[in-house]
């Protein structure tokens, strides 16, 4: 597949870090703070590099595997699945990829955050691989707007902004499905 063999970039522990920050400061009831860092970095190290022998391979693979890591182990003390949709979200879009989700996603973020064993794996990665699709070239703005966001900077290039973008995108998974088909 060519997924693949493509090089595949990621989000460092410091981006899903902002990611979340980003969700507490868009979010009122959402508490802030970190319960264990170790998760957060162990999420990166994972997904990058595997553990005890095993290592996601495919994109959705690791998408999957970061979905879980963050909503499973709870890494902030409020706002995990959130943090886990959205830094999925992003996760996707650095590698050319748009994921299109719907309203089934709060049930899997649900089952992860609470009963993790029920959830089959292979059937979410399945979810994950129908609900992607290639990164439409308009959305390069929107993409340099998050990583602006993500990595602090206050200038952000809007040359190829079309006005077509929602520039503050919902961050939870309450809405209707995110397609514009």
């Amino acid at each position: 597949m060519a997924e693949e063999s493509e090089s595949i970039s990621y989000l460092s522990a410091d981006d899903i870090r902002d990611i979340h920050e980003l969700i507490v400061e868009s979010n009122a009831d959402t508490a802030a703070g970190i319960s264990s860092a170790g998760d957060i970095e162990y999420t990166v190290e994972y997904i990058q590099e595997g553990h005890f022998g095993h290592v996601p391979e495919s994109l959705h693979e690791k998408a999957f595997q970061l979905l879980r890591l963050i909503a499973a182990n709870h890494p902030f003390v409020d706002g995990n699945k959130r943090t886990a949709l959205m830094s999925t979200r992003i996760f996707y879009a650095l590698n050319g990829r748009r994921f299109d989700y719907d309203r089934e996603i709060k049930n899997i973020l649900k089952a992860l955050a609470t009963d993790e064993g029920s959830v089959d794996g292979d059937g979410v990665i399945e979810y994950l691989r129908a609900h992607t699709e290639s990164l439409a070239p308009e959305y390069e703005a929107t993409i340099s707007l998050w990583l602006a966001r993500i990595e602090g900077t206050d200038q952000v290039s809007t040359e190829n902004y079309t006005g077509n973008q929602e520039p503050n995108e919902p961050n939870d998974y309450d809405d209707e499905p995110h397609s514009e088909k």
